[in-house]
C-alpha cells in the first residue's frame, strides 16, 4: 500500500493473515532521495500493517519508482547476488541491519569505489571526510590512540567494534565485507 501526502510518499506492507511474515522492500529510483537504496527487512505481525519506508521526491522530479518486494517465513533464506569485477559478493540481506561506518578523504580513489561497491548492493553505511569533518576526525583519532592520521591508509572501516585501517585495495575491501554480510 502507499499514501501520498505533499512530497511524501509512504509505503505500507498489510499482513491479513495470522501468522507473521518477513518483508523484504528494495525500492529502485532516481526521483527519490538516497535512502530509497537502503532495503527493508521487517517482521509483519499477523493481521496488522507496517509502515516500511517514507520516501521524499527530488525537486523537479515526478516520482517514479520500482520496487522489488518479497514475503518469505525465513528471513535469513534471502539473499542478493552483485558481481564487481572479478569479485561475486553474496549478501545475507538478513544482515543488511548492520551500519558500516567509512572515513575517507578527499584524494581517496578507493573510496570512491568503495562507496559505489556499498551503495549498488544497498548497505547501510555512513561516509565521513575527515578532511571536511574536524570533530569526526578527532573522535576517531582518539578511538585509534593516535595523534595524527596523516600515515593511515583510507579508507578506514568500522564495522560494529571493529576498525579497519589496512583497506589498500578494492580486494581487501570485498573481503572484509564478506566477514560481516555473508
Amino acid at each position: 500500500m502507499e499514501k501520498k501526502s505533499g512530497k511524501r510518499l509512504q509505503l505500507f506492507a498489510k499482513n491479513t493473515d495470522s501468522i507473521p511474515y518477513a518483508v523484504f522492500l528494495r525500492v529502485t529510483t532516481k526521483d527519490y532521495r538516497r535512502t530509497s537504496k537502503r532495503p527493508v527487512l521487517k517482521e509483519i505481525p499477523g493481521n496488522s500493517t507496517l509502515l516500511l519506508k517514507t520516501l521524499i521526491v527530488l525537486d523537479g522530479k515526478e516520482g517514479r519508482y520500482d520496487t522489488t518486494f518479497i514475503v518469505n517465513e525465513v528471513t535469513t533464506s534471502l539473499t542478493m547476488r552483485k558481481t564487481h569485477d572479478q569479485f561475486n559478493l553474496k549478501i545475507n540481506a538478513a544482515k543488511l541491519e548492520k551500519t558500516i561506518l567509512m572515513y575517507s578523504n578527499s584524494n581517496c580513489e578507493l573510496c570512491n569505489q568503495a562507496i559505489e561497491i556499498l551503495e549498488d548492493n544497498a548497505f547501510n553505511f555512513e561516509n565521513y571526510n575527515l578532511e571536511t569533518n574536524i570533530e569526526v576526525s578527532e573522535s576517531l583519532k582518539s578511538e585509534l590512540d593516535i595523534s595524527s592520521l596523516q600515515d593511515l591508509k583510507f579508507p578506514i572501516l568500522k564495522i560494529e567494534d571493529q576498525i579497519y585501517t589496512n583497506v589498500d585495495s578494492r580486494k581487501k575491501f570485498i573481503e572484509i565485507l564478506k566477514v560481516y554480510f555473508e
